[in-house]
Formats: C-alpha cells, structure tokens, sequence
C-alpha cells in the first residue's frame, strides 16, 4: 500500500458519512473512556456515591442524541451525587462535570421545546448548584459567570444544529416542491399540445369532412338525371365521410381527456360486463330487439361505456332487490340503448359535473354521433336512453 492510498483509506475512515454511521459506537467508546478516567479520579476522595455519579453522568455521553430528556434528568442526578460524595470539597476537579456540556447541547439540538427550554433553565442551575459554594465573592461570581458561559456555549450550539436541520428540511422539501412543480408543468404542458391539437384537427379535417358531406349530398340532391352508379358513389362518399367524421370526434375526445392508449372494447365485450355485475349481484334482464347493424369501433366503445357506467350507477344507486332492465332497440339507422332500474325509496340521482356518470354518458354518445337522456321514469325508476348511430346509413336514410 502506498503513501497515497494509506492517506485516502484514512479520509475513508475519519469522514463525516463514516462518523455519522458508527456515531453510537464512537459515543458509547468515549463514555467508557470517561468513566474510567473519572472513576480513578474520584476513587480516592468520593467513594461509592463518586463511582455512582460516573457511572450516572457516562451514560448521558451516550443518551444526550437518542434519548434528551433523560439525558438531562440522568445528568442532574449524577450531579447532585457528584455534590454529596464532597468530591469538590476535597480540592477535585470540575471537568468531571464535562459530560453536562453534551446533554445540554443535546436538548437544545435533539430534544422537544419543552425539552430545550428546560435544558436552557438547567444551564442556570446547574452553574448555581456546582459553583455557588464560592459564595458572593468577586473569585466566586467569576468562576460562575464562566461555567453559566461553557453551560450556555453549549445549549446555544445545539440551537445552531437545531435550526440548521430545519433549514436542510425545508432546502428538501423546496426540492421536492420544485420537482413535483415541474411535473405538474409537464403535464400541463402536455395537455396543452394535446388541446392544440385537437383544435386544429377540429378546424382543418372535421371542417373539410363537413363540406365533403354537404357537396355529395348537394351532388345527389341537384342532378336528377344523374346514372344510378354516380348516384351510388355519392352515396357511399357521403356515409364514408359522416362516419369518417363520427372518427374524428372520438378523436378529439380522446385527445382532450387523455384516456388510456391500447385495445378497447366493444359490442363483443358486452356479455362478459353484463356476467361480471351479474356476479357481483345485480340482477339485469337484458332483452334485444330488431336486427343488428354495423357500428363503427367508436360507435361501439361508447355503447360500451354508456352500459358500463348505467349498470354501475345502478349498482351504487339502485334497488337491489329489483332487476335492472337494459334493453337493445335496433332501428333502420340507429341503435338506442335503454338502461331502467329501481330507485332506494326518498333516493335522488348524483350526476357527476366533472365529466364523469351521466355528464360522461352524454359526452360519449355525442362524440359518437348520437344522444343520451337521464331522468326519472314512472313509479320511482330511473332511465337512461342512448341513440347511437349506425357505421353507414341507408340512403334513405341519409335523405332523412
């Protein structure tokens, strides 16, 4: 080993981090250290009550960080049986009472308010009760005044590392504020660009999908010796566009709420929901009727949900004891979906205003093209009903 790396092993060693890890080893080492010296020191003059008051002002060395309170009840009793034993009186010497410096340090620094205030008081006192045999004599005042001083040195120390823990708190906690800060910002940020860009897709394609649909319904409308196949076209061009722009406005939705990215379920989805609240308890009686129709994957994801969130506010809401109806009325150009269930007697609707329950239904089954209802039915029931329009429409339909 060289020169070099004995002295960086010796850094290592003596640093603050290391300190820091094994402070309770040095602290109990330094306490054992003490009470050796000590004990040697009071043996010959102060007896057991000396070895006693060694041992009790040691332990302090080692409790004034962990235990403060204690550390300074234990170190005034060790210093009123320092007094009895006369150790003093026999011409001994006063850094037996080195330990004190410790605990009042440690109440000021580690301890509770109660605990530091009372630590300040026993500076006081602690100088009163060792130094005041000297009397009132100018020798005797001087010796008080400089033992209150190395007393309070102390306690004001252990203010210093007091406050200046708090102010590496409240430095972390800044830290912490600035980084959630700049999250918070991130996001905003993002749902900002996220609303940017749903308007421009709002201005530039919804807008021109609009005039596409309105010169192909003009084009069929206005030429009446137009061929079937040209007729046709125009046909196909107009439904492709409306459901082009039932699309977009998903789209848009999707954009501004942020929702999640991945597979999203459907019409085939709907038997393995309606078994899941089936299990859970609620009774749904769910009856179709007309023949089905092509629904686009957005029309589609909004039945879903529309169905998702009318058999959950009847499982929140609802009477248990009675069947929630929910019902599928296939028409010639439109699916309307018709959730009913019993309402708790003297029970009132909650409608969500933040985007979600009925609010959220409704904004679903208008970005699909359609419309939802919510309101009271007969004999204390609720309804929800929701139209949803078909992928493509007849054209007799679009006519309509």
């Amino acid at each position: 080993m060289t020169e070099r790396e004995f002295i960086d092993r010796l850094k290592v060693w003596f640093s603050l981090a290391n300190f820091r890890k094994y402070r309770l080893v040095v602290e109990c080492v330094v306490a054992a250290l003490y009470f050796i010296v000590a004990s040697v020191a009071v043996s010959d003059f102060s007896g057991v009550l000396g070895l006693l008051s060694v041992l009790l002002l040691a332990s302090t060395i080692v409790l004034y960080r962990i235990q403060p309170f204690l550390s300074l009840a234990i170190g005034a009793l060790g210093a009123l049986t320092m007094l009895a034993s006369s150790y003093l009186s026999n011409l001994g010497s006063f850094a037996v009472y080195a330990p004190l410096l410790l605990v009042f340090f440690g109440t000021a620094a580690y301890g509770k308010p109660t605990t530091r205030w009372t630590g300040l008081v026993g500076t006081f006192v602690a100088s009163f009760m060792i130094f005041g045999s000297y009397g009132v004599s100018f020798s005797g005042l001087l010796i008080y005044f400089f033992a209150l001083a190395f007393f309070a040195l102390a306690w004001v120390a252990g203010m210093l590392v007091y406050v200046n823990r708090g102010r590496m708190r409240a430095e972390s906690g800044e830290i912490v504020a600035t980084a959630k800060l700049g999250e918070v910002k991130h996001e905003v940020t993002l749902e900002q660009e996220r609303n940017k860009v749903a308007r421009d897709v709002h201005d530039i394609v919804a807008h021109s999908l609009a005039v596409v649909i309105a010169q192909a319904d003009g084009a069929r409308y206005a030429s009446k010796d137009v061929p079937a196949p040209v007729v046709e076209a125009l046909e196909n061009i107009a439904a492709t566009a409306r459901a082009a722009l039932t699309d977009v406005r998903v789209l848009l939705g999707e954009l501004r709420h942020n929702q999640e990215a991945g597979p999203q379920p459907g019409m085939n989805d709907l038997d393995a929901l309606i078994r899941g609240f089936r299990d859970s308890g609620l009774q749904v009686e769910w009856n179709s009727y007309g023949t089905a129709g092509p629904l686009s994957d957005p029309a589609a994801l909004a039945v879903y949900r529309i169905v998702q969130e009318g058999l959950t506010n009847a499982l929140r809401h609802g009477e248990r004891a009675t069947p929630v109806e929910l019902v599928f009325d296939w028409g010639a150009a439109s699916l309307t979906v018709i959730v009913t269930n019993a309402l708790p007697q003297g029970a009132t609707i909650l409608a969500n205003t933040a985007g979600h329950g009925i609010p959220g239904m409704r904004e679903r089954a208008t970005l699909a093209g359609g419309e939802l209802e919510a309101s009271d039915g007969t004999n204390g029931r609720f309804r929800v009903r929701a139209t949803v329009p078909f992928a493509r429409a007849s054209a007799a339909a679009v006519a309509s």
